[in-house]
């Protein structure tokens, strides 16, 4: 009797035994799993922020492209603008065309510069997703931090 006792307490801890090896696989199988998606977040951070960097450099470039070419234009047209305005004859018709030139061209330049500013917010909310607004409908209070659940 003691010896099958005790052969039933071998199988047992047998069992046991196979069960926490598996279990320890199991679980050193995951903890690999967790290792290589915390890479894969960390490598995806590192993308966004030199896509944000980028971004940043790209727009400036652009507005700093715009603000130069809307100078260099405003001073080559006040030359003949300015010889014009210098002729008593042509003074008066000259000045309205200039208002008229100044404010188109003051709108296409706005027009660049605001284009440039709205896709460039646009790849930053491409890039990074602003975040949901508990107040917007479709999100519950349970989904917002601010908010007791």
């Amino acid at each position: 009797m003691i010896a099958v006792m005790a052969l039933l307490s071998l199988l047992i801890a047998a069992g046991v035994t196979v069960d926490v090896h598996r279990r320890l696989r199991m679980t050193q199988r995951q903890n690999l799993r967790n290792e290589a998606a915390i890479s894969e977040l960390q490598l995806m951070a590192q993308i966004r922020a030199q896509l944000a960097a980028g971004q940043v450099i790209a727009e400036n470039v652009v507005e700093g492209g715009t603000s130069t070419v809307r100078a260099v234009h405003k001073g080559i047209a006040s030359i003949p603008f300015g010889i014009l305005e210098s002729i008593p004859v042509t003074r008066d018709t000259t000045r309205i065309v200039r208002r008229i030139h100044d404010a188109i061209s003051d709108g296409v330049y706005g027009g660049i510069s605001a284009t440039n500013k709205a896709l460039h917010q646009a790849a930053r909310n491409a890039v990074n997703p602003p975040a949901p607004n508990a107040d917007e409908p479709g999100v519950s209070s349970k989904d917002s931090p601010d908010k007791p659940k």
